[in-house]
């Protein structure tokens, strides 16, 4: 009988294939890791990108190494997207997008997510294009990240005014940037604007990669539902640190930022006074650790939050709703039940806001 190296997921004994297993077939199988993911935009949902002429935002450019089209001499722009319906009365997300603070902007694969968090709140979700390494290092990330959220306070999807409400949303990299603006929030307050929820998917919260799931969950043929088809390194903590040292520098050098830093890698920070919080995670994912960790201390502090580890999803499965593409491809149905938990959550929140005043 198979078995799996130590400490790795085990190996599946043969079965008839289903919609999980044909999406994570495709994805080990994928040349570029982009073409599984949903695709479509939802209709209904107005998406204008907002220029930082209009936000302030800093303007920037990628290095020469990291082009792939002109958008990328060209960086700082928003995005708006509006579902029918909502104006500058109803309730604001702001979404912070993954990619390891290295990839990605508002206006490339993250358009079809934050089209459906749209549709299913019925509010108005602003992505900002955060600065990324390894142009831009800690802390720019979370200064932008602060920048946004001061202008989301004042700026609606029809011009200037007061927001309602304020939420935080993101996934990966963008949801440990959410949940670390929180904690930013939390102690240095703003007035007249506060964090209402935080709603976030498989965020990185520890960038010392120290979970147990890094080692449990890490792939290996033939382990099908049980390990991380995204992340196949044979070492996913070897293999994630040269981007984490991008990010935060190198340990030893002048100017580095420890794997700890409590301003980022919020698993190490104190997590008392926070904003109701709901993570989605997969149980077959490297990064499984970080939310169940997240929670269980946030838990342990006071705050308020709800942790849904969905069984045999990988890392960001949000992201793949529509089946992972193809001809044989089917809704991905934990995909969009976990999408609906977190607009229900969203919506319980505002409306708790609103019976109130």
């Amino acid at each position: 009988m198979a078995t799996a190296a130590a400490g790795a997921c085990p190996v599946q004994a043969p079965r008839v294939p289903d919609n999980v297993d044909r999406c994570i077939a495709k994805m080990v199988a994928s040349v570029d890791m982009v073409s599984e993911l949903d695709q479509s935009i939802v209709l209904g949902v107005t998406i204008t990108a907002v220029p930082p002429s209009a936000t302030g935002f800093p303007a920037w450019s990628r290095h020469e190494d990291y082009i792939e089209s002109e958008a990328d001499r060209d960086r700082g722009h928003a995005d708006w997207a509006v579902p029918e319906g909502a104006d500058n009365s109803s309730p604001r997300v702001l979404f912070c997008h993954g990619g390891g603070y290295e990839f990605y902007n508002p206006q490339d694969v993250y358009q079809p997510t934050t089209s459906r968090l749209e549709a299913a709140t019925g509010m108005p979700v602003f992505t900002f294009d955060y600065r990324l390494i390894p142009e831009f290092r800690h802390p720019a990330q979370l200064e932008d990240a602060v920048q946004a959220f001061l202008w989301l306070a004042e700026n609606g999807p029809q011009g200037p005014g007061k927001a309602s409400a304020l939420f935080l949303a993101g996934d990966s990299a963008g949801g440990g940037l959410a949940l670390a603006l929180a904690v930013r929030l939390r102690d240095h307050p703003v007035e007249g604007a506060h964090v209402a929820g935080v709603a976030v998917v498989s965020p990185e919260t520890d960038l010392t990669c120290g979970g147990e799931s890094y080692t449990s969950r890490r792939w290996q043929e033939g382990g099908g539902d049980t390990c991380d088809p995204m992340f196949r390194d044979e070492d996913p903590v070897a293999a994630s640190m040269p981007q984490i040292y991008r990010l935060l520098g190198v340990p030893g050098e002048h100017g580095s930022f420890p794997l700890t830093t409590l301003d980022l890698s919020v698993l190490h920070a104190a997590l008392h006074d926070l904003p109701p919080m709901q993570i989605h995670v997969g149980d077959a994912e490297v990064m499984l650790s970080d939310s169940v960790e997240f929670g269980k201390k946030a838990c342990a502090s006071g705050s308020p939050v709800e942790v849904h580890v969905w069984p045999r999803m990988w890392h960001t499965f949000t992201q793949y709703s529509e089946g992972c593409g193809g001809d044989d491809a089917e809704p991905l149905q934990e995909a969009v039940e976990a999408l609906k938990q977190q607009a229900d959550f969203l919506k319980g929140l505002a409306a708790k806001l609103l019976a109130r005043r």
